[in-house]
């Protein structure tokens, strides 16, 4: 009886250890940050001794107050190793002095209940001695990091931490600038199993301002003269630094899962345009299977025929 009885209350205790758990959980899950800023860029033409103003707007979308606090960062974006993306902004070089150069409005700092939105304020000063020949352009971020508000809870529920969201500065300083480029790869593959359909390029920015680089795709059926996927009309577009390598890659994702087609892919940075048409199979593993098994029983039906008339002689 009294094992039972131990049983049991080791079996409740695990029981509200675990809903204790959980609620804990959902109090954590319930005061993840939800934040956003728009617009997500600014792009500016400077000369030395320029001043400009903006604003951009800070929006808690969570559903608990957070304390936010901004500031300017130098920003580096370029390729990783594995084909992705890598921003810096902790790096300073020559390209992120502009970092250096805002100021914000006193509103930088503060709280914001759920639902609430702030607009921020901004100044950008370019010194008279601005770099304007090597270094033209220049980049920084203005981050605005924040935390949910208040201490952490007596039931030691963690406070949630956003590492910092804001909107990016693409500036070039008019003097001496290098617009120049080279685009590394734009292919795709000839034959697949499986939809879908991508064209992949690579494309490193030589010069010393920024580019934006302009991504088309078009898809064509084997026989006929009109597209069945194309994106001419909103061409993708990504910002690239200088220095700086960027994969990028196009899809057609409802591609049907047979077909032959024609695809074009076309990029484009500063002056240089790449322009590639290639065969594009799609042939599924079953329909090979088939296809050997057809070839295979055609070649036996071939030789059991020729031995029987052979034999027939």
């Amino acid at each position: 009886m009294n094992k039972h009885f131990s049983r049991c209350l080791l079996a409740l205790g695990l029981l509200m250890s675990g809903v204790i758990a959980l609620n804990r959980t959902d109090n954590a899950v319930a005061k993840e940050i939800n934040i956003q800023v728009s617009p997500a860029s600014f792009e500016y033409d400077f000369d030395p001794g320029d001043t400009v103003s903006g604003e951009f707007t800070f929006v808690n979308r969570g559903d608990t107050a957070v304390a936010y606090e901004t500031k300017a960062a130098p920003y580096q974006s370029t390729a990783d190793d594995n084909g992705g993306q890598k921003v810096d902004y902790q790096t300073e070089t020559d390209y992120t002095q502009i970092a250096k150069w805002i100021t914000f409005s006193d509103n930088s700092k503060g709280t914001l209940a759920p639902g609430e939105n702030v607009k921020i304020g901004f100044s950008i000063t370019v010194p008279k001695d601005a770099p304007n020949s090597d270094k033209s352009g220049q980049y920084a971020v203005m981050l605005v990091e924040s935390k949910t508000a208040g201490d952490q809870s007596s039931e030691g529920t963690s406070v949630a931490e956003n590492a910092g969201v804001g909107p990016v500065i693409y500036a070039k300083i008019n003097g001496v600038t290098r617009e120049t480029a080279e685009i590394i790869k734009n292919d795709t593959d000839g034959f697949l199993f499986n939809p879908p359909i991508t064209v992949s390029s690579i494309v490193k920015n030589t010069g010393n301002v920024h580019a934006k680089v302009s991504y088309i795709m078009r898809v064509f059926p084997f026989f006929g003269g009109e597209s069945i996927y194309n994106n001419e009309e909103n061409p993708s577009t990504v910002m690239v630094l200088p220095g700086s390598t960027r994969y990028y890659s196009l899809t057609w994702e409802t591609a049907p899962p047979i077909g032959i087609y024609k695809v074009q892919s076309e990029v484009k940075i500063f002056d240089q345009v790449s322009k590639i048409e290639k065969l594009v199979i799609i042939c599924p593993m079953w329909v090979l299977i088939l296809i050997a098994v057809f070839i295979i029983a055609v070649i036996f039906w071939i030789v059991t025929r020729a031995k029987g008339r052979k034999a027939e002689a």
